[in-house]
């Protein structure tokens, strides 16, 4: 099976991952100061069931660092808090899995079920073997505290289930001071790369081949089972309207284009259209509706009105104003001052 077919932003999410980041960061910000504009709630993150999406765990991460500084270290702090038990099933199938390289085998497939959101996968040449983590996925504002936070936990979750990986050097993304800092959650003293094209942990040949106590063939295969069935009921319940809305609120900066988003989901055109027409929308519809959101959100601030515009892909204000009198009936001056006077 591939590692990772599907891209971050097209699968929902369980909690656990938010769940970590407020226990992280309890003794500095309340829940809700950590869910603020998410649309999430402290019940939302009591329900084990709840399903939520990688926008909304972006915007849990901005405000974190928001609030306490983008300071080096601190997605490491929190990534600390990860452990292998947190993975839920994903986390039982690599514990049963033969060997450490198995067990990366094994749930690469289903990293869209991880709290994590960097790309993991597994790499070698004639005289290495590395843990490689793409990030050229994540918003640039928050990555270098996600690839802190994710690096740091993978080494949290290994460490904490006895599982020895003997690392030689680490390179990576992140400024040198950041480097230093995740360098210790891997016992690092020396040789770690700052600034790099991608981030790998390098290990001699057969670092991977580790045994794994528990290993157990059957169990193994009844958790990869388990995954397969949450990662496909997860995609059937949002359906592609969803997949596609999910990808559009990935990136605030901009809107991809309906081609971009067909090649992510290895689709053509013509068949992504069908499948967004089988569930009555369009891509066009799937636009104006987070369009019509991000513009209510941002009435709601100071912004000017031809600043919001731009943010919106709009070359003319006219053209926006026409586009939100057709979804609220307002113009924009109208709907920000009524607003304004019912807070």
């Amino acid at each position: 099976m591939p590692p990772y077919a599907e891209p971050l932003w097209a699968v929902p999410r369980g909690t656990e991952g938010v769940r970590i980041m407020t226990q992280a960061v309890a003794g500095s910000l309340s829940v809700a100061e950590c869910l603020g504009g998410t649309g999430l709630t402290e019940a939302t993150l009591a329900d084990e069931d709840a399903e939520i999406w990688a926008h909304q765990e972006f915007k849990v991460v901005a405000n974190i660092v928001s609030r306490l500084g983008d300071r080096p270290g601190l997605g490491v702090d929190v990534g600390g808090f990860s452990t292998l038990g947190r993975l839920g099933v994903l986390g039982f199938a690599f514990l049963t899995s033969a060997t450490v390289r198995e067990g990366f085998e094994r749930i690469l497939p289903y990293q869209a079920l991880l709290p994590s959101h960097v790309r993991f996968s597994v790499e070698g040449d004639a005289a290495r073997e590395y843990v490689v983590a793409d990030d050229s996925d994540i918003p640039a504002d928050i990555r270098p505290f996600i690839v802190e936070r994710d690096l740091a936990g993978l080494a949290a979750v290994l460490t904490g289930a006895n599982i020895p990986i003997q690392v030689d050097w680490v390179e990576t993304t992140l400024d040198e001071e950041r480097a230093q800092r995740l360098a210790q959650t891997w016992s690092l003293t020396g040789d770690v790369r700052s600034g790099c094209r991608v981030n790998r942990i390098a290990g001699a040949r057969g670092t991977l081949d580790v045994a794994l106590p528990q290993a157990d063939p059957n169990t193994t295969r009844v958790c990869e089972r388990q995954c397969r069935e949450l990662l496909d009921g997860r995609l059937s319940r949002v359906g592609v309207a969803g997949q596609v809305r999910s990808r559009i609120l990935h990136d605030e900066e901009r809107f991809p284009s309906m081609q971009t988003i067909a090649d992510e989901l290895h689709l053509d055109p013509r068949t992504l259209r069908r499948k967004l027409a089988d569930e009555a929308t369009s891509y066009r519809d799937l636009i104006a509706g987070v369009r019509r959101t991000r513009a209510e959100q941002l009435l709601a601030g100071n912004a000017p009105i031809e600043t919001i515009a731009q943010q919106l892909g709009y070359a003319e204000t006219a053209s926006f104003t026409h586009a939100f009198i057709r979804w609220t009936g307002l113009p924009p001056s109208e709907f920000r001052r009524q607003l304004r006077t019912s807070a």
